[in-house]
């Protein structure tokens, strides 16, 4: 079991609740975390890099000199990749780096991220925490009152309110993602975790049970 620091909408520490890791597994699958990692920025690439092959340059393609007679070494091309202004050799293309990751692979890595997330003591929890309306200067003080206010962080919802995603918006290294789209890539990424207290509850049994929820 562990113990995870439960925070009140002003930021202060209100209590310790206990946790059980195991929800997530027995141990942490860095190698598979790392292969999911690396599959999710591969599928971030955009692949749009292109230079220009030898068709691809504009110009005549007239030979420069003839080809015997003067001495100098035969060329046919003037916009060989060689030559100034010329065309790119084996250069990049458009293409697609995307990377298919199963169903399977992607929960144990989210489970392996948040095992580790947990273990590490980058889990904190805050209660009775919601907005009427946006107010970043709120959520702000919060965090600077918690202590959480250093690093990037990864706050985690219950559900979608965009009340609370706007409050967050322009909070510097932030992301606010329900539990239910919660992926390894920006658990490991982030540096520290705070969930809402319906939210932590979600994950109580599991990371299938807070997609459920």
């Amino acid at each position: 079991m562990i113990e995870v620091q439960v925070y009140d909408a002003e930021g202060k520490a209100k209590e310790k609740i206990s946790f059980d890791e195991s929800v997530f597994g027995d141990k942490v699958k860095s190698r598979t975390l790392r292969e999911v990692v690396i599959a999710y920025e591969a599928n971030r690439r955009q692949g749009n890099a292109n230079s220009k092959n030898l068709s691809d340059v504009a110009g005549s393609n007239k030979k420069p000199w003839r080809q015997k007679g003067t001495g100098r070494a035969r060329t046919g091309q003037k916009h060989a990749p060689h030559r100034v202004k010329g065309s790119v050799a084996h250069g990049p293309h458009p293409r697609s780096y995307r990377v298919r990751i199963p169903a399977k692979m992607k929960k144990l890595a989210l489970e392996s991220a948040l095992l580790a997330k947990f273990r590490a003591g980058d889990v904190a929890v805050v209660d009775g925490l919601s907005f009427d309306k946006p107010k970043t200067a709120r959520l702000t003080r919060m965090l600077r009152t918690a202590g959480l206010d250093h690093g990037s962080l990864l706050l985690g919802l219950a559900k979608e309110d965009r009340n609370f995603y706007l409050s967050a918006r322009n909070v510097p290294r932030s992301l606010v993602r329900p539990v239910a789209q919660l992926n390894a890539y920006e658990v490991a990424r982030q540096r520290r975790l705070l969930l809402t207290r319906e939210a932590f509850d979600a994950l109580k049994g599991g990371v299938s049970a807070g997609k459920e929820s």
